[in-house]
């Protein structure tokens, strides 16, 4: 909010305020060309005599005015009135029609007031004029005085003093009229309104009174001694003070009035333009004067002020005219300031409402517009596309971030904030023109274009824009994204267009990531099928999952790592038995449910499954092979950080433990490397559980995590593993890893062996442990002692 904070006035209050100046200058004009008009002798120094009686006691007359309107005091009455009638019965109707004018013109503009009021007051005053001048010619009381024609013959009888004050009231009706519909015209009341005040008859009769008192100067101008005018004073003076009093009284009404109204009215406003129109009206009721302002420029010297704190950084002053009467100057300043403070008050309020509703639409982190609020101008985009017959030119993108949780999990939710903020800024800077970016949630962003001709385009700008590249902490982090696209068709809403460039998004994502897809119909039914697994997955009872066990063999034991190695161990795999309709189809392996189910949540309880199946297992395992064996069990993340994990991981390594068994619990790097889990791991190992860090090498491997982290073994994943007959440099790099793991003193498991010659390498480098289908397919309970009952050959895997 800058500037000044001033209402625009209605253009038919500057016509109508206009209409009345034109009407005083034509008066005016008409005055002047009447008194050139005459020939008559003296005119000039009567008019000279008209201006120095008249102009002194003009000017001290207006120094007390009476308002009538109590709200905003708009119509003012000033007791001028009795030198207008002194005027008309002391000199001819021309001099006494130009000197009215010389002197109420200057007196107004002259006045501590805006100068719209000093016009439009000087305009209103000048008409008095004809309007007593028609009432007195109406009721014959002109005549000649001393040979010169008078509008009021001063005869002293009743007839003539009833005339003169059927003037005044004329006056009185013409300014108080032509001011209420000048007011209402402005402030947009109604006439009537602005009419019908408590003061408005008590006004009338103060105006009669002064009238009276012009008459009665009159009067001992002609017919007394001079001297004698000087009994006018007591009257005069009384009158003053009792109009004083009457408006110190009116303004300590009007002031409180105004005050408890603006308590209640400003605190009703929810916008700050709304409340600082509020403000500036209720600072004209409180000021006693329509040249009261709101504005972001303080008082000048002829002002008072005071300033108003409007959030932000925002101060605005509410200023009025500076009354001569110090009085008056204090009482007005003590209100404003009350006024102020109710005004800082209700600021306040908005600031905090503001405040809420841009929360509750915009993301804090990025700034970005938020879910709520995107929904909003998409629903209004597709209103104006279906209105304009461009729906398929509007599209909205759904985008989201290729390995920020490992960001997040090795770095922190700071690092992650920051790198959010850095997607953010690029999509911005690199979609403009009307386009909405927002954050909807976690990594997930969308993109509104209501007009976008070039889709392919597009997508890869924001492909590149969402390729960011960051240093954090000595790293360099790539990350980049996938976008789902969805252009509008007839029917479609804001839900139905969300969730179909959301699915396109998830099928870029299962197809290799980095890359973008275009919602098609079929791409529903696949996530229509996902939903189905999640939701059986939901309700499949403990039973329906399954344990098969894979053998780990001893590569350094006695034969050689193809031949004869003995089982030292079992890794645990889970198997569904999913139920369709009473029909029971085919086991279904983790790989094509587990990562829904930790989607939905359902992985803690298969977990729990598994692992109580492998405890239960153990005497049996243990029997079968006649010695200690290792049981490895797969642990989610989102299993991690639940909190009784520590507690079930605890009764399953007793019970494996008093069957001679040993429990491992496998899971990724990325757990390795979040600080939040760090206690977690700890009290794991406190309960006699081992810590393996399964695929090793996939993602954020760190010699200083494994030195600091309780794991005593690791295993390579099988994508190394495969190439090492092949190709140098995956054979290399396990090489690294199984020297990297002696030097720790860590147990090293290479996973995926599948042919003899893998086997021979990863015994030469000296790899512990092996598992693969060279030595066996996963098992059964009800089968392993087979394989237990003597060392793994490799025909077993066919």
């Amino acid at each position: 909010m800058s500037g000044a904070v001033r209402e625009r006035r209605p253009l038919a209050s500057v016509v109508y305020d206009g209409l009345v100046v034109l009407a005083a200058l034509v008066t005016c004009a008409a005055a002047a060309w009447s008194f050139l008009g005459t020939d008559a002798p003296g005119r000039w120094g009567e008019l000279a005599l008209c201006l120095v009686v008249g102009f002194p006691l003009m000017q001290l007359l207006t120094r007390f005015p009476f308002a009538i309107n109590t709200k905003h005091a708009g119509i003012e009455v000033q007791f001028d009135i009795g030198v207008l009638v002194f005027l008309l019965c002391f000199a001819r109707p021309a001099t006494a029609a130009l000197a009215w004018c010389l002197c109420v013109v200057p007196t107004n503009l002259l006045q501590r007031k805006s100068w719209v009021s000093r016009v439009y007051n000087a305009g209103i005053g000048v008409l008095f004029m004809p309007v007593a001048l028609a009432v007195l010619h109406a009721l014959g009381t002109s005549g000649t005085v001393e040979g010169r024609a008078r509008a009021v013959a001063v005869r002293m009888d009743p007839g003539e003093l009833l005339a003169v004050a059927l003037a005044v009231v004329a006056v009185f009706v013409v300014d108080v009229g032509v001011s209420a519909v000048s007011v209402a015209v402005q402030e947009r009341t109604s006439v009537k309104d602005e009419l019908l005040h408590s003061g408005a008859g008590l006004a009338m009769g103060t105006s009669v009174a002064v009238g009276g008192l012009g008459y009665l100067g009159a009067l001992v101008y002609e017919h007394l001694e001079p001297w004698a005018a000087l009994l006018l004073v007591i009257p005069m003076v009384v009158t003053m003070v009792a109009t004083r009093a009457m408006r110190q009284t009116r303004d300590v009404a009007r002031r409180s009035e105004a005050l408890f109204e603006a308590a209640t009215a400003l605190h009703t406003q929810g916008r700050r333009a709304d409340l600082a129109r509020a403000l500036q009206k209720h600072a004209r009721m409180v000021a006693g004067t329509p040249a009261a302002m709101v504005r972001s420029v303080g008082p000048s010297e002829d002002e008072i002020g005071v300033p108003v704190v409007a959030g932000d950084g925002v101060v605005l002053y509410i200023t009025a005219p500076r009354r001569r009467d110090p009085n008056q100057r204090a009482s007005d300043e003590k209100a404003l300031e009350a006024l102020a403070s109710v005004g800082e008050a209700a600021f306040f309020r908005v600031s905090a409402s503001e405040e809420m509703h841009g929360l509750a639409r915009r993301d804090v982190v990025t700034g970005l517009p938020n879910r709520l609020q995107f929904s909003e101008r998409l629903a209004t985009e597709l209103d104006r596309a279906r209105d304009g017959g461009r729906l398929d030119r509007l599209v909205v993108l759904y985008l989201d971030l290729d390995g920020f949780k490992g960001v997040n999990d090795r770095f922190g939710h700071d690092a992650g904030d920051e790198l959010l903020r850095l997607v953010g800024s690029r999509l911005r800077d690199t979609l403009r023109g009307g386009s909405t970016v927002a954050r909807l949630g976690g990594d997930e962003f969308a993109v509104l274009l209501p007009d976008c001709p070039d889709v392919e385009g597009l997508c890869r700008r924001v492909l590149v824009a969402l390729r960011v590249e960051v240093r954090m902490r000595g790293h360099v982090l790539r990350v980049q994204g996938s976008i789902g696209l969805s252009r509008a068709r007839p029917g479609d809403d804001v839900g139905t267009l969300l969730r179909n460039a959301d699915t396109a998004m998830y099928r870029a994502k299962v197809t290799g990531k980095n890359r973008w897809v275009e919602f098609r119909p079929e791409l529903l039914e696949e996530e229509i099928a996902r939903l189905q697994v999640i939701e059986d997955l939901q309700q499949a009872p403990a039973e329906a999952f399954v344990v098969h066990y894979q053998p780990i063999v001893d590569l350094q034991g006695a034969g050689a790592g193809a031949v004869g190695a003995p089982v030292v161990g079992l890794e645990a795999l889970v198997r569904w038995r999913r139920d369709r309709g009473g029909t029971v189809e085919p086991l279904v392996g983790p790989e094509e449910f587990i990562g829904l189910a930790e989607r939905s949540g359902t992985v803690v309880g298969i977990g729990d499954s598994v692992l109580r199946q492998v405890a239960r297992d153990a005497p049996h395992i243990q029997r079968s092979a006649g010695r200690r064996l290792d049981l490895m069990v797969n642990v989610s993340p989102v299993q991690l950080r639940h909190p009784d994990f520590t507690e079930r991981v605890a009764a399953a390594v007793r019970q494996t433990g008093a069957s001679g068994c040993r429990l491992h619990l496998e899971m990724t790097e990325s757990v390795m490397i979040d600080d939040d889990v760090v206690d977690r791991l700890r009290d794991l190992a406190e309960t006699g559980a081992q810590l393996t860090i399964d695929d090793f090498g996939t993602g954020f491997s760190s010699l200083g995590y494994l030195r600091h982290r309780p794991f005593s073994s690791f295993k390579i994943d099988r994508s190394f593993v495969r190439d090492i007959a092949t190709e140098p440099t995956a054979r290399a790099l396990v090489e690294g890893m199984v020297k990297m793991g002696q030097a720790l003193g860590l147990t090293i498991v290479a996973e995926g062996v599948e042919h003899v010659e893998q086997a021979e390498i990863l015994r030469a480098m000296g790899c512990q442990l092996a598992q693969g289908h060279l030595y066996c397919r996963p098992v059964p309970v009800d089968e392993i002692a087979d394989v237990l009952g003597t060392a793994v050959l490799p025909q077993l895997s066919a």
